[in-house]
This record gives C-alpha cells, structure tokens and sequence, in this order.
C-alpha cells in the first residue's frame, strides 16, 4: 500500500496536462481578460518567452516549499520591478488564472481538497513574492 501523500497541486497540473495539453495560451488569455494592463506590458513578448515564463510559475506552485528559491525569487521579483515595471498585484491575478485555467481543464475532478491546497499554494507563493516586493 502507498502510504505516500499526493499533492493535489501536482495533480491537478497531471491531469490538466492529460485534457488540456500546452496550458499557455488558455492561461494568457485568462490573465490578459483579467488584467489588460498586464497585457499591454507583455504584449512584445513571444509565446517562446510566455511559455519559458509559465513554465516557471508551474515549477514554483508544484514545488510548495519556497526556502531553496530564496535567491531566485528575490532576483526575478527584484527583476520585474525595476525591468519591467511589474505591479504586485500582477502576480496574483497571474497565479489565478493558473488556478482558474487548471480547475475549468480537470473539471469534476476539482474537488474541495484540492481548491483547498491551491489555495494555501498560492497564499503562500504570494507571501514569499511580497516579502520581496514590498507589497
């Protein structure tokens, strides 16, 4: 018997990944809907670079425990302030649509538990993103 615990978070992207496939487009359009000032700022970038970006906010909402990105996240925070004039409440609405773009993709299969730990995923992402950004 596994006695192993699975990650709902972890999950929800398998399962994503199995119905919806590549989930950059569906989750930049969520987010530009959102947030057309976000658009605007990212409009001269390529979905080459989108998809590298995207990539990284999945490795960091399945990674969970953010003690071994200290020095990523204060670079890329840092980074995005002062290069790219990204506003914290950016980051949010961004993470949101992750969350949103994954639930709509697994369907009946987003359950309480699992809304729960996405949640407390992106609570604590946001968190660690405000340390550094003083917001």
């Amino acid at each position: 018997m596994n006695t192993e615990v699975e990650d709902p978070v972890y999950r929800s992207f398998e399962l994503a990944a199995e119905r919806v496939g590549d989930l950059v487009e569906p989750v930049y359009a969520r987010y530009f809907a959102r947030d057309p000032e976000a658009a605007a700022l990212m409009s001269h970038m390529d979905p080459l670079t989108r998809g590298r970006m995207l990539e990284e906010v999945v490795r960091l909402l399945m990674t969970g425990d953010y003690t071994a990105e200290k020095g990523y996240l204060d670079f890329e925070v840092k980074n995005h302030a002062g290069a790219y004039h990204v506003l914290a409440h950016m980051y949010g609405e961004l993470l949101e649509s992750v969350r949103d773009t994954v639930r709509d993709g697994i369907g009946a299969d987003w359950d309480v538990g699992c809304a729960a730990a996405w949640d407390a995923r992106l609570k604590s992402l946001l968190a660690e993103i405000a340390n550094r950004s003083g917001g």
